[in-house]
């Protein structure tokens, strides 16, 4: 990638989760709002989940910020795992929050509740879903173009949030021609359930980053694959390792070189052979060891 290409990546990427805070903060009043109104605890647990879309999307922002500071002295492998850290505690957070729907619905199903303004608070889940699939069209173009940890967990978040939208539906439909309130409250432990999901998806993912995952086992072999490939003097690959940190992919691999003593040849040949890898992961830091054939 270019570092005019990186530059608009980067203000693309900054743009994409201002919007993301901005649309989590109005949905969150606009969904609290009616789930005064209405007291339906499904629009208020819709509301605490986007209260903390907007709370992580807020943390995603900053974290993204640090992450994209190139390398120094002290970070010499850049700060990419600050995403990391932040899926890390977003999933945490998420997982509270679920927890407390949960206590809130039991608690109600106990004392009792009521809901009333049906039609408002069906008619602000449709609005909000209609919000939420343009700022979801918006986050996977962008996506399509990385493999930012943050990115891809914002699109998820927000793409997720329809099956939300739709048990929250259903279920005020149901109480309104039941009059029976408890649909409202299973509603709100199924949006909890899927919170729960959502916290342990993005927990394993950050997890795995900061133990440092590589590549899966078919991303290495089409990686070795394709340097095997590149030319016919290369004959052999070993000791390919990779990195996954954030957006970015460190490789480092030894090729064994067939008959050729001209050093600068087989340097020229390793670094058209690092073009070739970043035409397809523009992000990766590849460092390469060149070596005899046989040693």
């Amino acid at each position: 990638m270019t570092t005019e290409g990186m530059e608009q990546y980067l203000k693309q990427s900054r743009q994409a989760l201002i919007l993301s805070v901005g649309v989590a903060l109005f949905l969150t009043g606009v969904k609290f709002s009616a789930g005064l109104l209405t007291h339906s605890m499904a629009l208020m647990a819709s509301a605490l989940d986007s209260m903390l879309d907007m709370f992580m999307s807020a943390l995603n922002f900053f974290a993204f910020r640090e992450a994209s500071k190139p390398p120094d002295v002290e970070h010499p492998y850049g700060h990419g795992k600050v995403e990391s850290l932040a899926g890390l505690f977003q999933s945490l957070f998420i997982a509270a929050s679920g927890s407390f729907v949960i206590y809130e619905s039991v608690r109600r199903l106990i004392h009792g509740s009521f809901v009333s303004e049906i039609p408002l608070g069906i008619g602000v889940i449709v609005f909000s879903g209609a919000v939420t699939l343009l700022l979801a069209w918006r986050l996977k173009v962008l996506s399509r173009k990385n493999r930012s940890l943050i990115l891809g967990t914002e699109k998820v978040h927000y793409a997720m949030d329809f099956v939300s939208y739709v048990g929250v539906i259903a279920a005020l439909v149901l109480v309104g021609r039941t009059g029976k309130v408890y649909w409202d409250l299973i509603a709100s432990i199924l949006v909890a359930v899927y919170i729960f999901k959502e916290a342990i998806r993005i927990l394993k993912r950050a997890v795995s980053e900061l133990l440092d995952r590589g590549l899966s086992n078919t991303e290495l072999k089409t990686m070795k694959m394709l340097i095997l490939r590149h030319h016919p003097s290369i004959v052999g690959v070993h000791n390919l390792r990779s990195r996954v940190v954030g957006n970015e992919v460190f490789l480092d691999f030894h090729i064994e070189i067939r008959g050729e003593d001209d050093f600068k040849k087989a340097h020229h040949m390793t670094e058209s052979l690092i073009d070739k890898i970043k035409a397809q992961h523009p992000t990766a830091d590849v460092t390469v060891h060149f070596d005899p054939e046989g040693e």
